[in-house]
Parts: structure tokens; C-alpha cells; sequence
């Protein structure tokens, strides 16, 4: 895929290898089903972005925010791409 960086030129947009999607959805406390991120920081997802970068990997993998993955019961959901 390209982007337009431009009116006259284009550039490729990089092609990561993997994706790794952090659930960061919210519920109110006590909700039976749980929450994967309880207090909004994001610090799963901050976690695994740090790990990307400091592992040189940050053009090939990219850590994304995810909505509700529908396993809220078994704690913390990650879903990786394109395992």
C-alpha cells in the first residue's frame, strides 16, 4: 500500500510482518465479565511496544490497540498475526 506524503509524491507505507492486537477495552468495575484494561493506561499494550522496540523489531512487527476480543473471562486477551 502507498500513502500520499504530497500533492506530487508518494511513499510506501512499511510492510510489518506481524501484528500483535492488545485488547484495551473497558468495562465498569465489578462487571462479570472482567476487563482487559481496568485503569485505561494501556499498559499491556505500552509493555509490548516497548519489548518491539527494544528488540529492534519496530519496522517488521507493530503492537495495536484492540477493542473487545470476546474473551474477557480468560483474562487479558492478545490476538498475533499472522500466527
Amino acid at each position: 500500500a502507498q500513502r500520499q506524503t504530497s500533492a506530487r509524491s508518494w511513499t510506501a507505507m512499511p510492510r510489518f510482518t506481524h501484528h500483535i492486537f492488545i485488547c484495551c477495552n473497558q468495562r465498569p468495575a465489578g462487571n462479570p465479565r472482567g476487563c482487559c484494561n481496568p485503569d485505561g493506561s494501556e499498559t499491556l499494550r505500552n509493555c509490548f511496544k516497548q519489548e518491539v522496540a527494544q528488540r529492534g523489531m519496530a519496522g517488521a512487527v507493530r503492537a495495536n490497540m484492540a477493542g473487545c476480543l470476546d474473551q474477557c473471562e480468560l483474562g487479558p486477551t492478545v490476538v498475533i498475526y499472522p500466527q
